[in-house]
């Protein structure tokens, strides 16, 4: 066997790249990007009562499907702050899953060294390589 001459091992680099999925962090920012801005604005109590209207629900068949009483549904959709847990009960409730979307209009390498570029400007502390002990 012969050694690849520096084209070759280049070629083959190329094509080992082509044929790797996706990454799948630059695929969630894409379409966060593709949300409309007034779905991106939209407050939590206001998503929760525009996704029950859209399935044609009352509150009390989704406080029924998520399993939360009946007044839980109202207080949050009259504003009130509520767990993350809690909000994704409440999407399961509607047969959804709940995804949290990075807002920012990095790509994903940019937000992958973010943390140590404020880390390098002071910003934030560095991260420790070992322990204080």
């Amino acid at each position: 066997m012969g050694r690849l001459s520096d084209a070759e091992a280049l070629e083959r680099l190329k094509a080992a790249l082509e044929t790797m999925p996706p990454d799948l962090v630059e695929q969630v920012i894409q379409h966060a990007r593709s949300a409309p801005g007034e779905w991106r604005a939209m407050t939590t109590a206001g998503m929760v009562r525009r996704l029950r209207h859209r399935f044609d629900m009352t509150q009390r068949q989704l406080a029924a499907l998520s399993g939360f009483p009946h007044a839980m549904i109202a207080r949050i959709e009259q504003g009130q702050d509520i767990r993350l847990s809690t909000l994704r009960q409440l999407f399961a409730g509607f047969g959804c899953g709940l995804v949290l979307l990075p807002v920012s209009a990095l790509d994903a390498e940019a937000l992958w060294r973010r943390p140590h570029n404020l880390s390098g400007m002071r910003l934030i502390p560095r991260k420790r390589r070992w322990s204080r002990r």
